[in-house]
């Protein structure tokens, strides 16, 4: 029989929220570093758990950590589901302590005390250890409860409710940017030069079908343009795919400087395998991406940690030294943005810290950061080297700031 404890009925119960959640661009969920143990108590914990609880992080929100924390509408019953289309949910696990007691009052109330910070609620534990009493609890305090069988197997036994959370802390937020872009960056960065996601914003406004002319006058693979180009939020592909008023201004700035969509892609096909920096390629349109990639999350926070270094009297800074400091500015969001699932466990400690000695490891990057992405920064001018896809050359690959604003 198992003994169920904390990760194994964490697992289940993600499981049956987010059964889905490898596959849904709107879905997301990242389980607290506590739960990277493989001895939980004295029970060991398999690997298949683990994986199944993976990707991990640390969101500390007021109220304490929450087990697991995701982004996106779960499955099965949800009460007031109306007023919220990606809600923020909390998960808090109990599994079986010594005595074979399971403490679900307390998961209750931990799973409502994060309401005042998430959207939903939940405790998941053992189905056999809820009792009556706890349901009546839950239903009370608007706190769902999810009965965990086996570890493969979950129910949600009472719905929880949707609550308004005002404004979002600055991790929470961190982990609601992922759900909307993880889908986009796994793997590499879908594009490693601006005018390709604005190409497809062209072709999308341009006559005809839409990957047959961005083939013709951008590059001849049309959804990692498309996939670019909602990234920066320029094309909304929630639904049928649509330009946002961002990628309408794209648009607008074609016909202003081209005279139509089509001579403006007209010039895009001849800037077809220049290496010239897009600054100098082409200095109006190149601003222009500059103005979309400011918009961008990840953006912000590399140029704000560039400025502070820059302002402590570094001006070239090793991939390393960025990182740590964008930790220091918003660690949830540096983590999801720079380091790869697999490496979480290496870069962050069981309490949530950060291990700056495992930055010094070129393996646990995003390949897309050091290399689509940083091509990005450069052509647009606010890098001034376009970066490495070398792991071996990864340490030594030095970001500056072109123009820094901060004095030293």
């Amino acid at each position: 029989m198992t003994t169920l404890a904390e990760p194994t009925v964490l697992a289940a119960a993600k499981d049956a929220l987010y059964p889905d959640v490898s596959e849904r661009p709107d879905r997301y969920a990242v389980t607290e570093t506590q739960f990277t143990t493989a001895i939980w108590g004295s029970e060991p914990i398999s690997p298949t758990i683990h994986e199944r609880l993976q990707p991990f992080n640390s969101v500390r929100l007021e109220s304490g950590e929450p087990d697991l924390l995701g982004v996106g509408m779960p499955h099965g019953e949800v009460l007031n589901d109306g007023v919220a289309s990606a809600p923020v949910v909390a998960v808090e696990a109990k599994g079986y302590r010594r005595s074979g007691a399971v403490d679900v009052a307390r998961g209750i109330e931990q799973a409502h005390s994060r309401l005042s910070e998430v959207n939903l609620g939940y405790v998941a534990a053992p189905t056999a250890g809820v009792s009556e009493t706890a349901r009546a609890l839950a239903r009370e305090l608007n706190v769902g409860i999810v009965g965990v069988e086996d570890a493969h197997s979950a129910t949600v036994l009472e719905p929880a409710r949707v609550t308004g959370a005002g404004e979002f802390s600055r991790g929470v937020e961190a982990i609601r940017f992922q759900a909307r872009t993880n889908q986009f960056t796994a793997g590499s960065f879908p594009v490693n030069h601006p005018k390709n996601y604005l190409g497809y914003v062209l072709a999308a406004a341009a006559e005809g079908e839409t990957d047959a002319t961005y083939g013709e006058h951008v590059i001849r693979l049309p959804e990692s343009g498309r996939r670019g180009a909602a990234l920066f939020g320029l094309l909304d592909v929630r639904g049928e795919d649509e330009l946002t008023h961002l990628g309408a201004e794209v648009v607008r700035f074609a016909r202003t400087r081209h005279g139509s969509v089509e001579r403006a892609l007209e010039e895009f096909d001849a800037w077809t395998g220049r290496s010239t920096r897009f600054t100098d390629l082409a200095p109006r349109w190149a601003q222009l991406a500059r103005s979309v990639m400011m918009q961008y999350e990840p953006t912000k926070l590399l140029v704000d940690a560039l400025e502070a270094l820059h302002r402590e009297g570094v001006r070239e800074a090793g991939l390393p030294e960025l990182v740590e400091r964008a930790c220091a500015i918003n660690q949830p969001l540096a983590v999801e943005v720079c380091v790869t699932e697999d490496a979480r466990e290496a870069v962050l400690t069981r309490d949530g810290d950060l291990d700056t000695d495992a930055l010094r490891d070129p393996h646990v990057y995003k390949t897309g950061l050091h290399f689509q992405y940083k091509a990005q920064l450069y052509h647009v001018g606010l890098v001034t080297d376009r970066g490495t896809d070398d792991k071996s050359a990864v340490l030594d690959d030095t970001w500056r700031l072109e123009q820094p604003v901060g004095h030293v």
